[in-house]
């Protein structure tokens, strides 16, 4: 008799264990899902479908969603699309270091043309890739000049918009990409300029 209970209540030990294993496992599954939720939400899904391999066309289709979905109606339908990598070398009349690529024919309604530096595009991240694809887009679709031309910086401001530079710092953030982005297709930055396209 007493075997028999030492086995019941070894038994019932046993059971209590397991079905308390199994209600930790239930609850570190549904940390793990709340966790992973809280990340999603941090990150714009729209943007997923970029990566490490994703060409300049692939940026290009992203562009055009984002300015329909920022409420652009004209991204640049029926418009000649010339993107391109580029060479350092072709940089050398008049373009600075801090440059990560260059527009053409910004002038031409026809056409969105220009060039990205391969081996700056190769070294950054998505996010900087994500700057500098904006910021050469604005000047070959939107006209949009950079803010202020080197000459006239007498202090760097507290925010760099997307015009500013087209090569944005290491460590910054999708965040402040969504943020800029956002202002980029409103036209709200400090000191909005545009390349002057009258005839003479």
């Amino acid at each position: 008799m007493k075997m028999k209970m030492k086995f019941y209540y070894l038994s019932l030990s046993a059971l209590f264990i397991f079905l308390q294993s199994c209600d930790n496992e239930e609850q570190e599954q549904i940390e793990t899902n709340v966790v992973e939720e809280i990340v999603e939400e941090e990150v714009d899904p729209f943007y997923a479908g970029i990566n490490e391999n994703s060409t300049l066309d692939d940026y290009w289709d992203l562009f055009v969603k984002d300015a329909i979905r920022s409420g652009k109606s004209d991204p640049g339908f029926g418009r000649t699309i010339n993107l391109f990598f580029g060479s350092e070398p072709d940089f050398a009349s008049g373009v600075t270091a801090d440059h990560a690529g260059r527009a053409y024919d910004i002038c031409n309604d026809e056409t969105v043309s220009f060039e990205i530096i391969e081996s700056f595009w190769e070294d950054f991240s998505i996010v900087q890739r994500l700057y500098t694809f904006y910021h050469e887009a604005g000047h070959a679709r939107y006209k949009y000049r950079h803010p202020y031309e080197a000459s006239e910086v007498t202090s760097r401001p507290e925010e760099y918009p997307i015009m500013w530079l087209s090569m944005a710092a290491e460590n910054s953030t999708f965040e402040e990409f969504i943020k800029d982005k956002n202002n980029f297709f409103k036209r709200n930055w400090e000191n909005v300029r545009y390349f002057n396209c009258s005839e003479d």
